[in-house]
């Protein structure tokens, strides 16, 4: 079975090898009628949700730019799916998502609006993931409750990040010996003690800024890894190799990564994780894993067929977009 499929991704875009080009390309492979569509302008026409839109004609070459979108404000609700694979710009704020929750009441998204909104951040993992496999987690605005935290931690060291960001932005790694501690915290918190005492609070208003805090799982250095989940299917992934001076370990930032190697305990424990993330209106994720705990979860491009494909020659991409539309069917929402 076909379908036409909206992929919603910003212009500024390359067709570098990651899901934007990826997946389009698989669904194209797959035999479905394919369009781009840019996230950044999505509005609403006479209640109805348009965008700048192309179809895709053939399979994207790496390492050029998209091609122009040559169909300005094009309804984005006559397709049978529609498949977000950015976030929208800072700029545009709740709107976008408003957009998308409205074009979400008309046509299937692979991963809900709402879910995306609410859930495709630091704050609610809870709602996710089972408490016995959550590192202690704290979400604060409040910069003596979290230093204290750290203070009275004894040797445990903390991971200190902001609560909706990506790529290793901002995220570091405290205890209660580290001189930057107070400073960490406190930017990470807003900076309220200096700029209220530099501008009053009269002026500026309250300046405060929750920040997530994470206790550091001491064999992530060894054993993290990000699963790739359609549907309740691990499919793909990488394990995760930090550099040897940084806590993190992002590829975008030159960490290594080889091919996903998961233990049956592993893999059923993703799998288990998929349903659930099913029955919140996620059907493709990838989940950071230093099992038995769960670090994030990434809703809206989360690398892994890529970095598979760089490791072993091998494209899992149809095996991907197939068993997400596969799961899609069983829950009815295709």
């Amino acid at each position: 079975m076909s379908y036409k499929i909206l992929i919603l991704v910003p212009t500024t875009s390359t067709t570098e090898l990651n899901n934007h080009s990826i997946i389009p390309s698989a669904l194209l492979r797959e035999g479905h009628e394919v369009h781009i569509g840019d996230i950044d302008t999505l509005n609403l026409h006479r209640s109805v949700v348009v965008c700048d839109q192309i179809r895709v004609s053939e399979e994207f070459a790496v390492g050029g730019d998209f091609p122009t979108l040559r169909r300005p404000y094009a309804s984005a609700e006559e397709f049978d799916l529609v498949w977000v694979l950015a976030g929208t710009h800072p700029e545009s704020g709740d709107d976008s998502f408003r957009l998308l929750w409205l074009l979400n009441q008309r046509v299937p998204f692979v991963n809900d609006a709402a879910a995306l909104y609410f859930l495709n951040n630091k704050i609610n993992l809870g709602a996710i993931v089972p408490p016995e496999n959550l590192p202690a987690s704290y979400v604060s605005n409040d910069f003596d409750f979290l230093n204290d935290l750290v203070e009275s931690g004894g040797s445990r060291s903390w991971v200190v990040k902001p609560t909706d960001d990506g790529c290793g932005a901002d995220v570091y790694v405290v205890n209660r010996t580290d001189g930057n501690r107070t400073a960490i915290l406190g930017s990470a918190t807003g900076n309220v003690l200096s700029r209220e005492g530099r501008y009053g609070r009269t002026v500026i208003g309250m300046t405060k800024r929750h920040a997530a805090v994470q206790e550091y799982i001491p064999n992530v250095r060894e054993n993290e890894k990000r699963v790739v989940i359609a549907g309740s299917t691990p499919v793909t992934g990488y394990n995760r190799h930090h550099p040897e001076h940084d806590h993190r370990s992002n590829a975008t930032l030159g960490a290594r990564f080889s091919a996903l190697d998961l233990t049956t305990e592993e893999a059923d424990f993703a799998g288990a994780l998929g349903k659930k993330l099913m029955d919140l209106g996620i059907f493709y994720s990838g989940v950071d894993l230093a099992f038995p705990y769960v670090i994030e979860i990434n809703m809206v491009n989360p690398a892994g067929l890529s970095y598979h494909k760089r490791a072993t020659g091998e494209d899992l991409s149809s095996t991907a977009v197939n068993t997400v539309l596969a799961a899609l069917r069983t829950a009815g929402k295709l």
